[in-house]
């Protein structure tokens, strides 16, 4: 006979599988290098305009400029002694420039010392001189008191018939007698001269004479 085979029913158990997620860990990212910043910029129109500038960590500066020539600016920049700004203005009055860098003139002070003067003290003769002073001044007093003699000329002295001589000697005491005047020569008659001419030296010397 044909045997019979009951299949027992297996069971299983699943056991339930734990997994526990570890955590992922992102490592951040590195900040981006520093570098130095620095800029520029440049325009221009159609009317002639034009502007310019750049800006860096040693310097900027920037300038705007017009057709007519005319041109304002400023630029910028760093030494030992600190940071300097120059602004400056080229038109038609010339160029005119202020910053704090530059040499800076003296100022006018009307209070300040006038110079001395020299005063040289009066010049006092010395005995010697101040005595010919005195002896010269004196001798021309003398000279400028003095009263001015003129000619004793009586005019009773040159009378019609005499004249008294004066002490001098100079007129006499004798009346003048009228002077008398002869009459002139009668003159020869005149005839023509005749001239002689004798040569010495033929061609060298030769004597005139005329009779």
């Amino acid at each position: 006979a044909p045997a019979a085979y009951a299949a027992a029913p297996a069971a299983y158990a699943a056991a339930p599988a734990a997994y526990a997620a570890a955590p992922v860990a992102y490592a951040a990212a590195a900040a981006p290098i520093a570098g130095p910043v620095s800029s520029q910029f440049q325009a221009q129109d159609e009317f002639g305009n034009v502007a310019y500038g750049y800006q860096n960590i040693n310097s900027a500066k920037q300038e705007q400029g017009n057709a007519y020539g005319g041109v304002t600016g400023s630029y910028t920049y760093a030494d030992e002694a600190g940071v300097h700004t120059v602004n400056y203005v080229a038109d038609d009055f010339g160029f005119r420039v202020s910053g704090d860098n530059l040499p800076v003139g003296p100022v006018y002070n009307p209070a300040l010392p006038v110079a001395p003067v020299h005063l040289a003290a009066p010049v006092v003769d010395t005995p010697e001189v101040a005595e010919a002073k005195a002896a010269f001044f004196a001798a021309f007093e003398a000279e400028a008191s003095r009263t001015k003699r003129s000619a004793q000329l009586g005019l009773g002295a040159f009378g019609p018939t005499a004249y008294a001589g004066l002490a001098t000697g100079l007129l006499p005491a004798a009346p003048i007698a009228a002077a008398a005047y002869a009459a002139p020569a009668v003159a020869a008659p005149s005839r023509e001269a005749i001239l002689t001419t004798i040569k010495l030296n033929p061609g060298h010397a030769v004597f005139y004479r005329v009779d």
